[in-house]
């Protein structure tokens, strides 16, 4: 008997011989299973020199499974949305990805730093404004009474979301006024204020070695040159004072005049605490503005991804493996019935391309993307009756935005409380479309609430914003629910048969499970 290299030796063709295996290569693993042709030109458990931990030391995917590079992870959520990048992202980070920037190349324009603050007329007082701020510190607070509004920039760009995602939820609420939320446009800073902050400066100047002499008047009428003051607090018990500046610019030309002053040679003169700092331990703030997100790659300081919070998510100043390839899809599946099989963690987004019968679900974290992969390879996925084949897509990031809104409670679950009966799942699956694609509308009328699962955060964020704006909305609770997704896998009933154990079809209360889930999101919600 000859082997079958041997009938491939010979000099003739035999046309009742056939090699034992595939003349193929073993690169073309994909191609062996029928999978689409993209996934041929590379295997992705191939070891190699450019392997990955979230592989376990295996090659990543070819790119060409996406027709893009590696090198920018903006440009590659791009091309897998089809160049509709989600709207919540911030400007910069958007024109950025729009404009398919080559490999390497930095983000031209920073996150916004500014919130905007509408309805504020000359009567409000700056104080009170920032007595509702403790989220980091503050560059600036500018008002602009001839428009009824101001603008508040922070040091760190994640100050500013931690702020925003504050009052996305709740009202900010100044004397009698409700003052509106929102983005200013994205700048950046100076580099030569980085300098200043990177050496300690903020808007608080502190002032020692005071005497007898020096009243809160006089010290006003000596500094109030260097620009608008929030509040000067005079401790005459310990002679000394802090002036809270409405900018850092001010604090840095107070301390640098007075320190030059022969008349406050013998006073201390420095920086002092930004007050608007008090709870950014709580909020996990940034302490240096070098990185505006320290701790993503393990710099130390701000942790978006929320590791205190129990998920310990990988943080990769890169890219990292987190996205899942369905393939194998049912025709007539929908994102709900994906969904439905999902466990074990949060979903970032999830993409389904009916007319190609893939789909691409991207999990907050790597190891739940690991975890359900191993699942699927042990267990198995079945939708529709055909079993799905998983597979790993292209590594990508969680933008900024994303991952501070998450880590404060955001999820593409959207709690609607106090509704009536007008409010059918035609009505909400209408109303929210405007936001983003929706993949379950949930509605429990005896507990007068419902659920709005989209198939993104970054479109549930934009949601729970726009919202607010409709009439019917205005006078109901609106807020984050839990996503189902995170719930854990369910475990399926054993029985025996004789000397063997064997495996049963899930009950049908745990089929329902979801639904539970949402009734104890909603009781948690309303207390």
């Amino acid at each position: 008997m000859k082997r079958s290299n041997d009938s491939q030796q010979q000099s003739y063709q035999d046309d009742n011989k056939k090699p034992r295996y595939s003349t193929q290569g073993y690169n073309d693993m994909y191609a062996q299973y029928g999978m689409i042709p993209q996934y041929g030109q590379a295997n992705p458990f191939a070891p190699g020199a450019a392997s990955s931990a979230a592989y376990g030391g295996f090659a990543q995917p070819n790119a060409a499974m996406y027709a893009m590079g590696y090198g920018n992870p903006q440009s590659m959520m791009t091309g897998q949305y089809g160049g509709a990048y989600p709207q919540s992202f911030n400007a910069g980070t958007v024109a950025y990805a729009a404009a398919g920037a080559s490999a390497g190349n930095m983000m031209s324009t920073e996150p916004s730093r500014t919130i905007y603050l509408g309805n504020v007329n000359k009567d409000v007082d700056p104080h009170d404004i920032l007595k509702c701020v403790h989220t980091g510190n503050v560059d600036s607070f500018r008002a602009v009474p001839e428009k009824n509004c101001a603008f508040l920039t922070f040091v760190e760009p994640a100050s500013a979301q931690m702020f925003y995602q504050e009052f996305l939820t709740k009202k900010l609420i100044v004397g009698e006024t409700e003052i509106k939320v929102g983005w200013g446009k994205p700048n950046t800073m100076p580099h030569a204020k980085k300098l200043q902050i990177q050496s300690g400066a903020t808007r608080n100047v502190y002032l020692g070695r005071l005497t007898e002499a020096d009243t809160e008047d006089s010290i006003r009428s000596a500094v109030s040159a260097f620009g608008p003051i929030e509040q000067i607090r005079l401790l005459r018990e310990k002679n000394i004072a802090f002036i809270h500046f409405l900018s850092i610019t001010s604090a840095t030309k107070c301390i640098t005049t007075l320190s030059a002053d022969p008349a406050w040679r013998d006073k201390k003169v420095n920086y002092g605490k930004d007050q608007c700092s008090d709870m950014a331990e709580q909020f996990n703030a940034v302490g240096t503005y070098g990185n505006p997100y320290g701790a993503v790659g393990g710099f130390g300081g701000f942790d978006p991804y929320g590791m205190n919070a129990g998920y310990a998510m990988q943080a990769s100043t890169g890219s990292i493996q987190r996205t899942l390839y369905f393939g194998n899809v049912h025709p007539e599946a929908t994102c709900e019935d994906l969904c439905n099989v999902i466990r074990g963690g949060a979903l970032l987004q999830i993409r389904l391309i009916s007319e190609k019968h893939i789909a691409f679900v991207s999990f907050m974290d790597a190891e739940t993307a690991m975890a359900v992969f191993n699942h699927a390879a042990t267990t198995g996925l079945v939708i529709k009756g055909r079993k799905i084949r998983v597979g790993w897509g292209k590594p990508s990031t969680i933008p900024p935005q994303v991952a501070i809104a998450f880590q404060n409670g955001a999820t593409r679950n959207i709690y609607i409380g106090g509704i009536d009966d007008k409010f059918s799942i035609e009505k909400l699956r209408t109303d929210f479309s405007e936001f983003g694609e929706v993949e379950l509308v949930n509605v429990f009328k005896e507990k007068n609430c419902a659920f709005v699962n989209f198939t993104s955060i970054a479109n549930a964020m934009n949601a729970l914003k726009g919202i607010k704006a409709k009439p019917d909305y205005a006078s109901v609770k609106i807020n984050y629910g839990k996503d189902r997704c995170s719930n854990p896998w369910r475990m399926m009933k054993r029985k025996v048969v004789g000397n063997a154990t064997t495996g049963t079809k899930k009950l049908e209360s745990e089929e329902h499970d979801d639904s539970k889930n949402l009734e104890s999101c909603a009781i948690k919600t309303e207390q």
